[in-house]
């Protein structure tokens, strides 16, 4: 029936005979404009009239929408949302096919924001290798002919610094002229070796020769590439708090993008037992938790260095009375990455993979030099059992027996005699190099303790407060949360460190079997290296990851990239990351190497200043492992330089509060002597640091978007006055006001706020290579 004015009409009334509706036989669908063989249409012919030729007129007014036809009469019927469809698809293409021949770039977009978040930067990664959205701020021309993305974190390296530094522009000029003559071909990478020799040699601050070759991402200056980019970044924080969040954990973390369920939430991961050395703490976690740290923690003399220095000046050394386990790193047990026979049974004794484990707790009181002491401690071993219970007698007179939160009294410790020398000697015999000590703010006890020991799992960190350090969820409520156990219920009593360390112990237990991101914000965010390799390339093959790092960078947030690479300074890093962008030569085929028939996820690079790369997973069916790095390198590669950071010491706790505290310790100016007057090791510093920027710059292959930011701005204010917050807060609970040392007030609070915004003021330098 066909419908004109609300009024049916046959098809017959409608002037259409049974043959317009009879398909020719092995007749193909046509346009309508087209000829068919058998009968050619002649021109200006149409068979139908009425209201189906105006319908068949609206589609000739645009050749982009027709449908297809029969016999040049009738065409296929098409709804408006698959035309519409049909209509978007074809105009993304003809742009795709018009500036696929063109450059990859970069550009800031009109009105963008004066600053934009660390997660705008991982957004913008992800947006190029993953399944991101484009970001509003930035304009990237091309985005699927960058083939690698490459992220640089530079603390300690100020915008200004970098901006107006004319060796940056010259280190930049001539790394790119050395290095023109080896550059990548169309036909392929260069080889890893070339680039090295290239890029090694120290730039000779030339400025008046021309770039050996012409990339179409680079202009006559090199440097203007990346410093035409610069913007602002804010570190993730809470101003309002006074907070600010770790810049890498933020960057590499990203949201959780696994496919919705029915409901329209998130689907969690499914839980994953994981061996207890999985969650022991990195030399960067203990320091930012302000744990004294164990020598055989870090695995470069430098670092231990610095924090010998760090330790004599907070009187936490052997002159201070304090002892360090005896662990070495050469005795400690195989990493449980590298064991071969983990089977996840329903035992929790195969989580302890060999580790002998003490969850410990102390209770403290107050002492006439208003320090707190040891009073008592208490360890349990992985079954439960008391290894040491004990009460303490301070070497000085108590202040304050704290009865409501330690349980003891002057009647309890009227007769011991055991002092902490002797709990010293114990815990030096009773702890080892495979050994973990389990416990809740730890630092605290072992502060009592005046202690340290290499491997220290905290509940407090491994079950994080949702707003991140420095808060953190108390024991009670975790223990309540995920135990649904109530403690600390003594009231007047007070505590009772068996029973805490119980309930450390069984939080453990309970992270091990439920996996790392059970009881923590991650379980709806993922490592962005997991996230990344879940993409494929143009090929269809997945992408590939690298993390370029101090120490074991297989621990911690870099434990999902697909290669690690360990390193030891920041020629380390710089070498590294140009080896997982170019990977290594083919020489004689053979990926992999055969150790007696047994799998060793340890590789041993071609380039001899890394020192080693793991990856995670074989790459071939046999299960051999990959000793080289793919030719043509990874899709992606994270990487720190720190030597900077550790020269400004924006690394370091500020130093200890003195007993007798005078007008200058509670203030703190950020003008220091770097500031005021040349200083010749932080020059230094600052000229190695930018001429390996440039040398990563230079050396990368074409087509890669290399990000360089520094995390924060300078933190050194803000940690002062937070520790003058704390000392603060301490002294608050068992001192009057006229007694206080510190008094916070209004002024103090406005200081640390502008502190705080300060340091949250970082940049972002961003170009194509």
């Amino acid at each position: 029936m066909v419908e004109n004015g609300g009024i049916k009409r046959s098809a017959a009334q409608a002037g259409l005979s049974a043959t317009h509706f009879r398909y020719p036989e092995e007749q193909p669908l046509q346009h309508k404009n087209s000829h068919t063989p058998s009968a050619p249409a002649q021109n200006g012919e149409r068979h139908s009239t009425g209201e189906m030729d105006m319908e068949i007129s609206e589609h000739e007014n645009d050749q982009s929408e027709a449908p297809d036809q029969l016999d040049g009469q009738w065409s296929v019927a098409e709804s408006k949302s698959a035309r519409k469809k049909r209509k978007t698809a074809n105009k993304a293409a003809s742009k795709a096919k018009k500036n696929y021949d063109g450059p990859p770039g970069v550009s800031f977009l009109p009105g963008r924001p004066d600053q934009v978040q660390v997660k705008a930067l991982q957004e913008l990664v992800l947006y190029i290798l993953s399944d991101s959205v484009a970001p509003t701020w930035l304009a990237v021309n091309n985005a699927k002919q960058i083939q690698k993305v490459v992220v640089l974190m530079i603390p300690g390296l100020d915008k200004n610094s970098l901006k107006q530094s004319d060796l940056f522009k010259s280190s930049m000029r001539s790394e790119h002229d050395h290095i023109g003559e080896s550059a990548p071909t169309e036909s392929g990478p260069v080889a890893l070796a070339e680039v090295e020799s290239a890029a090694t040699t120290l730039p000779t601050l030339q400025s008046d020769e021309t770039p050996a070759r012409t990339c179409p991402s680079l202009s006559e200056n090199p440097a203007s590439s990346l410093l035409d980019h610069l913007l602002q970044v804010k570190a993730p924080g809470d101003s309002g708090r006074n907070q600010i969040h770790s810049p890498l954990q933020t960057m590499l973390i990203s949201p959780y993008s696994e496919p919705k369920n029915k409901k329209g939430n998130h689907e969690k991961p499914q839980t994953t037992r994981t061996a207890i050395g999985e969650f022991i703490h990195t030399a960067d976690e203990l320091r930012e938790a302000e744990y004294p740290i164990h020598p055989a923690t870090f695995d470069n003399q430098r670092d231990a260095q610095l924090e010998d220095e760090r330790r004599e000046k907070t009187l936490q050394s052997a002159s201070a009375g304090w002892v360090d386990t005896n662990a070495s790193r050469s005795e400690f047990p195989v990493p449980v990455t590298a064991v071969k026979s983990f089977n996840p049974l329903r035992d929790l004794n195969s989580l302890k993979q060999g580790y002998n484990v003490y969850a410990l707790d102390c209770e403290m009181v107050l002492t006439d030099d208003d320090k707190y002491s040891l009073a008592r401690i208490s360890i349990i071993d992985w079954y439960g059992r008391t290894v040491l219970d004990k009460y303490v007698l301070p070497s000085l007179p108590i202040k304050n027996y704290f009865t409501q939160f330690s349980g003891i009294t002057e009647k309890i410790l009227e007769n011991v005699t055991t002092t902490l020398q002797d709990i010293q000697k114990e815990l030096l015999t009773l702890l080892g190099s495979n050994s973990i000590l389990l416990g809740h703010s730890l630092e605290s006890d072992l502060n009592a303790l005046k202690l340290t020991h290499p491997h220290i799992i905290d509940t407090s960190i491994i079950y994080p407060h949702p707003r991140g350090l420095p808060l953190r969820s108390s024991l009670k409520y975790l223990a309540n949360k995920y135990l649904k156990r109530e403690i600390q219920k003594g009231g007047a009593d007070g505590h009772d460190s068996v029973e805490d360390a119980r309930a450390v112990l069984d939080l453990v237990k309970l992270k091990c079997e439920k996996g790392a991101k059970w009881g923590t914000m991650d379980a709806n965010g993922e490592s962005i290296f997991r996230r990344i390799s879940k993409a494929a390339r143009a090929d269809g093959s997945p992408r590939q990851t690298a993390i370029v790092e101090y120490g074991t960078p297989e621990r911690g947030l870099g434990k999902e990239a697909t290669y690690k690479i360990a390193c030891e300074d920041d020629d380390d890093i710089v070498n590294g990351i140009l080896h997982a962008a170019h990977g290594d030569e083919i020489s004689d085929g053979n990926n992999g190497t055969e150790n007696d028939g047994e799998e060793d996820n340890t590789i041993e690079n071609s380039k001899p200043d890394v020192h080693s790369t793991t990856k995670e997973e074989p790459a071939n069916e046999e299960g051999q492992s990959v000793d080289r790095i793919p030719a043509g390198g990874v899709d992606f590669i994270w990487g720190r330089l720190r030597d900077l950071e550790a020269i400004r010491g924006w690394n370091a706790p500020p130093d200890p509060i003195p007993d007798d505290l005078t007008p200058e310790d509670l203030t703190y100016d950020p003008k220091t002597p770097e500031t005021t007057s040349p200083d010749p090791a932080l020059e230094i510093a600052m000229t190695q640091t930018l001429t390996r920027l440039a040398k990563v710059y230079t050396s990368l292959p074409e087509k890669t978007l290399l990000i360089v930011f520094n995390g924060t701005g300078d933190m050194r204010p803000f940690l002062k006055l937070q520790q003058l917050f704390s000392q603060y807060k301490r002294e608050f609970k068992i001192k009057k006001w006229d007694e206080l040392s510190v008094k916070w007030t209004d002024v103090e609070e406005q200081a640390l706020k502008r502190a705080t915004n300060a340091a949250r003021r970082g940049w972002a330098a961003i170009a194509v290579r």
